[in-house]
């Protein structure tokens, strides 16, 4: 195949995209679509080859793979291998585990399906996560593995000449899921192969579908597409549902650069953009650790250290691109083949024997045993007593469904126990409250507790949109905190969750249960949320500092404008709203230790601890019970 300097401009155009947005969102809000730009350049090329396999029956599909391995593993290996040798001198055990985990999931190419269980690509957390970015080279090695067995298959039913019909038709199919799963599964949607393979499909119909266009033509045609790309990458945002239909943008942007087959545009046969794109596998891989490195030492809202790691991350992808990209695509040999092969498996393997070894906790590495790391190991055996001490054990029904395979909790949690009282209902966000409500309720008020983790409460009781197990758990939960409030006819309903609040209409939510014979409804806002943990930021950045109120770029902003909507969307008489994050943060500076020896207000990433239960209950939660007359005697 002849050498597309048009498509190693576009190269250059996706990766300096991606870049932008990852070492600072503001410089350019969209350009996280630069990935979806890659995804059309990877699937033009490989239907390239494939497609030309087939007209010459010559196709190896496992000559496919072995260039595919060849073109990306020796170049992603150095990372990782760097990142667990640092790692072992430098990470907490926690730290390590996941750094260890996402080694083996990266080299086995699985990454997207681990970081779609873990969080989102958008989350806060996402810069403690050194190889995040591998989702896409995950979901680009599945397709390789699907895509010439597809077409060779296809090609054996239908023939060469109807071959481009049906991608046309998978494409469309694809596009289609895409756009659905989008709404529904955000972050199935974002990370997996069934929702991306349309945009690889789309490449390959720029080939299939050539153009036949005078210079003129030709040149309105790129240019087309050139405003498309710009145009997602101003214009988008976080905020857009993603991929889903708003992907067309990039996707056919770069459908039409390709599809224009300019040699000469001065956008993308320029000087610079040829030399990125020579260098833009080998930037993609090294970017991202050194936006991690800069979160990890708080610099990386500083415009000095942004412009001090783009140029870091230039001079690695450099290196990369000399010493091992250029390297490895002449040396073919089998004995060439065998060396990176093995490589991946030993570092594959390292990353696993991390896994399994819980993060290395040995004297031998020094972090490991250290003050920070126990003070980690601390809060994650606090963590563990939330199944005491806030009735995880007792009232969860997710828990009493996964870890016991029953949907009924103990009867203490919803048995009626006098007139009035107080309810408490919600997912595992709303337990955390519960210890400092049963601490500070006047004994003998009937307290009732129905919660479930990842169940947001709903009066609709089928409309929670969960999966599997949790759904049940759900759907039951629901309906047996609506049947015992009916039964049990408490005074006061306190509903509290994670996030996804404004899928909810509360004022409905609130008349409903009012109608039960309920006389408030309180809303507790979420607190302050941390990725990937309030302890980890503190040891990483805070440790030695007493202060109460710490400012850390892991504060989840998502969390704090989802406290600002409720603001409006509960301003009614039938609900009492209260803003725990009006109370907990001043000017992203928020409340992280609450007693004299220095409690933490959280075990984890958001979940109270029973300090921080008991702190948000006597001072930010009493009070808006005791504002009301029929609940003087809570005083």
């Amino acid at each position: 195949m002849d050498f597309r300097r048009d498509i190693n401009g576009l190269r250059a155009l996706a990766v300096l995209a991606v870049i932008l947005y990852h070492f600072n969102s503001s410089w350019l809000p969209g350009g996280f679509a630069g990935v979806d730009v890659f995804f059309v350049i990877s699937g033009y090329l490989m239907t390239s080859i494939v497609y030309r396999g087939l007209s010459n029956q010559t196709l190896s599909v496992l000559k496919f793979y072995m260039a595919r391995g060849r073109r990306i593993i020796p170049a992603l290996l150095v990372p990782c291998l760097l990142l667990l040798v640092a790692g072992w001198f430098f990470f907490l055990p926690s730290e390590y585990l996941a750094l260890g985990k996402h080694v083996a999931a990266s080299l086995g190419f699985v990454s997207n399906m681990v970081y779609w269980k873990e969080s989102s690509y958008f989350a806060a957390g996402a810069h403690e996560k050194w190889l995040l970015h591998t989702w896409s080279l995950s979901v680009e090695w599945q397709f390789y593995l699907i895509y010439p067995v597809c077409m060779l298959l296809l090609n054996r039913w239908f023939g060469l000449r109807r071959l481009r019909w049906i991608l046309l038709v998978g494409a469309a199919i694809g596009f289609a899921v895409s756009a659905y799963a989008s709404s529904r599964w955000p972050d199935g949607a974002f990370f997996l192969l069934p929702s991306r393979a349309w945009e690889m499909m789309a490449g390959g119909l720029a080939l299939l579908f050539p153009l036949t266009l005078t210079p003129a033509r030709a040149r309105l045609v790129e240019w087309t597409g050139l405003a498309l790309i710009a145009g997602s990458y101003i214009a988008l945002s976080e905020n857009d549902i993603w991929p889903g239909y708003l992907a067309l943008l990039p996707v056919t942007g770069a459908a039409l650069i390709i599809a224009a087959n300019r040699q000469t545009s001065l956008v993308t046969d320029n000087a610079l953009f040829q030399w990125l794109g020579n260098i833009s596998y080998s930037l993609y891989i090294w970017h991202w650790p050194v936006v991690v490195t800069l979160a990890y030492l708080g610099r990386l809202d500083n415009l000095g250290f942004q412009l001090a790691g783009i140029a870091a991350a230039l001079i690695f992808a450099q290196l990369s691109y000399w010493f091992v990209e250029q390297k490895m695509r002449v040396r073919m040999s089998p004995r060439w083949s065998a060396s990176w092969i093995s490589g991946a498996v030993a570092v594959c393997a390292l990353g696993l024997a991390v896994l399994i070894d819980h993060g290395v906790v040995t004297p031998t590495r020094a972090i490991s045993v250290s003050d920070r790391a126990r003070f980690v190991a601390e809060y994650d055996q606090k963590y563990l007593n939330l199944h005491t001490s806030h009735w995880i054990d007792k009232c969860n029904i997710a828990n009493a469904l996964t870890v016991h395979g029953t949907l009924r909790t103990d009867d203490v949690c919803t048995r009626k126990s006098g007139e009035g009282g107080v309810f408490l209902w919600g997912d595992s966000h709303a337990e955390a409250l519960s210890f400092g409500l049963r601490k500070t309720l006047p004994a003998g008020m009937p307290f009732y507790q129905v919660t479930s983790s990842g169940c947001r409460p709903s009066v609709l009781v089928v409309d929670v949109k969960q999966k599997g197990l949790y759904k049940v758990a759900c759907d039951y939960a629901n309906a047996l905190a609506m049947k015992k409030i009916a039964e049990n006819r408490p005074e006061i309903v306190i509903v509290a969750q994670q996030k996804n609040h404004e899928k909810t209409d509360w004022q409905e939510f609130a008349s409903t249960l009012k109608s039960l014979g309920v006389s408030q409804v309180v809303l507790v806002g979420p607190v302050p949320q941390w990725q990937p943990s309030l302890p980890i930021v503190v040891v990483n950045r805070h440790w030695g500092d007493t202060a109460p109120y710490i400012t850390d770029a892991a504060l989840d902003q998502n969390i704090v404008r989802t406290n600002a909507r409720l603001k409006v969307a509960t301003a009614h008489e039938n609900i009492t709203f209260v803003p725990l994050i009006d109370s907990l943060c001043n000017n992203n500076a928020c409340l992280a230790r609450v007693t004299p020896d220095n409690a933490l207000l959280l075990v984890d990433y958001g979940h109270l601890s029973e300090e921080g239960s008991l702190y948000v209950v006597k001072n930010l939660l009493m009070p808006h019970l005791a504002s009301t007359s029929h609940t003087a005697s809570l005083n």
